[in-house]
């Protein structure tokens, strides 16, 4: 395997790492706005209600999945050869990790915000649909997550796999 053909790849996990932490700190911008706190606190942010799915989960997990842990994956894929003098096991691996976190952390983000302001909406206007709203919730949160566990064990076999192969590629 190329190191240049690596490299191309974990550019994706470094942008898109670099790119979740603009849309966190733009999220957290405006949700300590005082007209956004307002409201945000009148539909039961941090503590329950719509409003914690605003804040703090759709904010932590976009800084955090999609800032931190795209970051650490990539790291990961790029140390993981230079520590072990072995390539990374697979390249379709690396890929798939990169593919099925993003989705799974980016649509997580958008489910949270969007049932959090529909909700927190209706909360003002007519509490008695929100269940009626919130029985989708959990499907596509089952989904979101799903997606992105998947890309969280594609991770795992690809560092266990790496790390457990036994032809060594750099010599000692």
């Amino acid at each position: 395997m190329s190191t240049d053909i690596l490299h191309r790849h974990l550019l994706n996990f470094l942008l898109l790492s670099a790119f979740s932490f603009f849309i966190g700190t733009i999220h957290g911008m405006f949700q300590v706005m005082p007209p956004v706190r307002a409201w945000l606190d009148s539909i039961g942010s941090p503590y329950g209600g719509p409003g914690h799915m605003i804040d703090p989960l759709a904010h932590a997990h976009m800084n955090l999945v999609g800032g931190v842990v795209l970051l650490a994956m990539g790291v990961t894929f790029y140390l993981l050869p230079i520590f072990t003098g072995k390539s990374i096991y697979s390249i379709k691996l690396v890929k798939h990790t990169f593919w099925w976190v993003s989705i799974g952390v980016y649509s997580f983000y958008i489910i949270q915000m969007v049932f959090g302001i529909w909700e927190g909406l209706l909360l003002h206007s007519s509490p008695q649909d929100i269940p009626a709203v919130h029985r989708f919730y959990g499907p596509t949160m089952a989904i979101s997550g799903t997606t992105m566990a998947i890309g969280f064990c594609t991770y795992l076999a690809n560092v266990i796999l790496t790390v457990t192969a036994s032809d060594k590629t750099i010599p000692e």
